[in-house]
């Protein structure tokens, strides 16, 4: 093959080369001086031309080749003449695509262990990102025992002719709790008692965070607490005391035990 030959064969091989590749030019026009923030390397066009090296996300082709040094490879999916790139991290691009577990939404709470003084509710809960499952535990009281609170006034906010649904004391008290007091005096909700001798249950409730300072510790423990909102009548009752009844508001009867506990709080 002569010297003629020869450069008209690398000539065309060059031409057939660009032609495969439409992201670079069809004739070598190197940039003189260019300005590169990030540095500049060799055109991948074959071209020998120094040209700026582009960061991630940012345009790129044969004049304008991505930062190696960063892992940066073109991406010409986004054009389908696939003339023009965007710089994307090749390890991020084959990392797999993980989608956040849906978890299930949080249960019902349990009824109130006790139906007077304080009991527990129970609910399960669920950890956003791992969908473990955990108790959330709140203290409940559907109204209080027999002789407990003997000074307390009672306020019924509901009435209706089949039972006094919600009732509130008229006056702020402490509240006990074992051996701890609430720290602020309190105006809670309760639930009445049917006449017609169904369950006076609670059908909504909230939680709220209540403040105690209990005698065996020397601060102040906050537990969550249930907060009546509305009660019912539920199951079946009898037909006994059945129609309009008067509902008062009175003082229940002070007992010894409940004397005690009253002193108590009146000294905070």
């Amino acid at each position: 093959m002569g010297l003629y030959a020869a450069i008209c064969f690398i000539i065309l091989s060059v031409t057939l080369t660009w032609a495969e590749r439409p992201e670079c030019p069809q004739v070598c026009e190197c940039p003189e001086d260019p300005t590169c923030p990030l540095g500049t390397t060799q055109d991948t066009c074959g071209c020998a031309c120094n040209v700026c090296v582009q960061d991630i996300d940012a345009e790129c082709d044969g004049f304008r080749p991505c930062d190696n040094m960063k892992n940066l490879t073109c991406d010409y999916q986004l054009d389908p003449t696939k003339k023009q790139g965007v710089c994307k991290d090749q390890e991020e691009d084959s990392a797999p695509v993980l989608d956040s577990p849906t978890c299930k939404p949080a249960t019902e709470w349990t009824p109130c262990s006790k139906t007077c003084g304080f009991g527990n509710s129970i609910r399960i809960t669920y950890e956003e990102e791992t969908c473990v499952p955990k108790a959330e535990r709140r203290l409940c009281m559907i109204r209080p025992c027999k002789g407990q609170y003997s000074r307390a006034n009672y306020t019924v906010l509901k009435p209706t002719n089949a039972c006094s649904r919600v009732l509130r004391w008229s006056q702020p008290l402490h509240v006990r709790f074992r051996d701890c007091l609430s720290s602020l005096p309190l105006l809670p909700r309760f639930c009445g008692h049917c006449s017609d001798g169904r369950l006076c249950s609670p059908s909504v409730t909230e939680t709220r965070p209540v403040a105690f300072q209990c005698a065996h510790l020397d601060r102040k423990v906050i537990r969550q607490v249930m907060w009546v909102r509305r009660c019912t009548c539920g199951g079946k009752g009898s037909k006994k005391g059945k129609g309009k009844k008067k509902l008062e508001v009175r003082p229940m009867e002070l007992g010894k035990e409940d004397t005690e506990e009253i002193e108590e709080v009146e000294e905070i």
